[in-house]
């Protein structure tokens, strides 16, 4: 837990008169808990889940996306719509994608999919200038075997694309991984 986030949780339990010590306890815990998501960047989006692929890649503006990013290669079996909140996780060092997963499992939460991806991509467009954002619940084997994932990122802030990069390669410092709770 950071310091700063540490003083304001025993600030809160200490003005709490008439609580008892495991109860403080109690409220750092939960504070401790918590902290992971009240920290993330996140942005609520409504993603329609029965749009294909080409009609959310068609809708983000891309400069520039894989033509393999297609509803063939990424198939989905979600309808309806639903209203998701996105955290980014940003894990500050080079890792891996099963370390990302084992890490946000811990902190509840599951990679974003394609068309979460996507939707966040046509919702909030500046995002991927900042940062690579990468989805790792959809992936794509291609016809040698190797897995990959999509990613929204920018060409220095001259254009905006989706691309693919493959699962089994590390991830370098500063991409943010797109997650949802469970």
């Amino acid at each position: 837990m950071s310091n700063a986030f540490q003083r304001v949780a025993k600030a809160i339990a200490t003005d709490l008169s008439g609580l008892s010590s495991s109860e403080v306890e109690t409220l750092i815990g939960l504070f401790r808990k918590s902290q992971p998501l009240l920290l993330l960047p996140n942005h609520s989006i409504t993603v329609d889940y029965s749009a294909s692929v080409e009609q959310l890649v068609e809708a983000g503006k891309y400069g520039w996306s894989n033509d393999d990013i297609t509803s063939h290669n990424f198939p989905s079996f979600e309808r309806g719509t639903a209203q998701v909140v996105v955290y980014l996780v940003n894990f500050n060092s080079d890792i891996s994608s099963e370390d990302v997963i084992r890490e946000l499992d811990r902190q509840g939460l599951r990679p974003a999919t394609l068309k979460e991806l996507l939707t966040l991509g046509v919702a909030q467009p500046d995002l991927q200038c900042k940062n690579r954002i990468v989805a790792l619940d959809s992936t794509w084997r291609d016809f040698l075997g190797w897995v990959y994932v999509p990613f929204l990122d920018s060409s220095g802030g001259l254009y905006r694309y989706l691309g693919l990069h493959c699962r089994d390669d590390d991830w370098r410092l500063g991409c943010q991984f797109a997650a949802v709770r469970k």
